[in-house]
């Protein structure tokens, strides 16, 4: 007689399996973004000392921003947090663990906007992100960099045939090197950008 299949979980997954390249997409943001900032405003959203525990509000602020760049409903949200490893990991929810259902993330998502949190965390969420150069497009974090690349002919003055020595097409460029200080070039910018 044929037995019957029996689900072990943790055949399936090990911590390894999380160090896998695929699982690291937002490995950037999450080194980015400084969540102890965002946390303090929130603290007054749960405060009852009844009623079941809470998940973690960075965890549900997190699954928050998955909404927002992978462009889910609540209800896809909460079906690829159970089914996601790059989801949970973000989320920092444990395997084992149970996910918050859509009428949890639509619940929290009320709560910040009754207490006016909503935009403040998502404006400082993208001020954060914009300092470092990283834009947040359907799941894809973009690096833009614009590289000065100094014009052949960039001295003043006029040459032998009265033209002007310096490129006429190019520009001034100001940017800052790796220790903060400003250098200003006369050439063109590349800009590059990075997924």
């Amino acid at each position: 007689m044929q037995r019957s299949f029996s689900t072990q979980p943790k055949l399936f997954v090990t911590s390894a399996d999380l160090e896998h390249p695929g699982l690291q997409d937002l490995d950037g943001v999450e080194a980015v973004l400084d969540w102890a900032n965002l946390e303090p405003p929130m603290t007054g959203i749960y405060a009852s000392k009844t009623g079941r525990p809470s998940y973690l509000l960075l965890t549900l602020q997190r699954a928050s921003l998955l909404d927002i760049w992978y462009r889910l409903s609540d209800v896809e949200l909460a079906q690829a947090l159970s089914r996601k490893l790059l989801f949970r990991k973000f989320c920092h929810l444990e395997l084992e663990g149970s996910v918050p259902d859509a009428s949890t993330i639509g619940r929290f998502r009320q709560k910040l906007v009754e207490h006016d949190l909503w935009d403040v965390l998502l404006d400082e969420v993208n001020r954060q992100l914009g300092d470092e150069h990283i834009i947040m497009t359907e799941g894809r974090s973009n690096i833009i960099d614009a590289t000065p690349v100094e014009a052949a002919q960039s001295g003043p003055g006029k040459g032998a045939n009265g033209q002007p020595i310096h490129d006429p097409e190019a520009g001034w460029h100001v940017k800052a090197d790796n220790r903060g200080t400003l250098k200003s070039t006369y050439g063109y910018s590349i800009h590059t950008g990075v997924d």
